[in-house]
C-alpha cells in the first residue's frame, strides 16, 4: 500500500497537533525522482529563530502507524537540533 499525499498530510497534521502544537504542517510534496516517498513542508509558529521552516522525507511505502512513528521521530530530532 502507499500512502497517498493527502493521507500524509493528515498524519502529519495529526502528529503536530498532539505532540508539537508549536508546528504547523504547510504541504506535503511528492520528493524529486521518487514515487515511493514525499517531504513534508513544516513552518514553527510564531519563529523567532531561523530556520522557521525545514522540510521531512517520508516514506509512502509503509503502514499509516508506521509514518506516524517516523514523522514523530524525525521530528522529535529536528526540533532537538533546533535548541541545542
Amino acid at each position: 500500500m502507499t500512502l497517498t499525499l493527502t493521507e500524509l498530510r493528515r498524519i502529519a497534521s495529526d502528529v503536530v497537533q498532539h505532540q508539537y502544537p508549536s508546528l504547523e504542517v504547510l504541504g506535503v510534496t511528492k520528493r524529486t525522482g521518487s514515487s515511493t516517498s514525499a517531504e513534508v513542508i513544516f513552518a514553527v509558529r510564531d519563529c523567532q529563530l531561523e530556520p522557521c521552516r525545514f522540510v521531512v522525507g517520508v516514506s509512502r511505502q509503509v503502514s499509516e502507524n508506521e509514518c506516524r512513528g517516523a514523522l514523530g521521530a524525525r521530528l522529535t530530532e529536528r526540533v532537538a537540533r533546533r535548541v541545542s
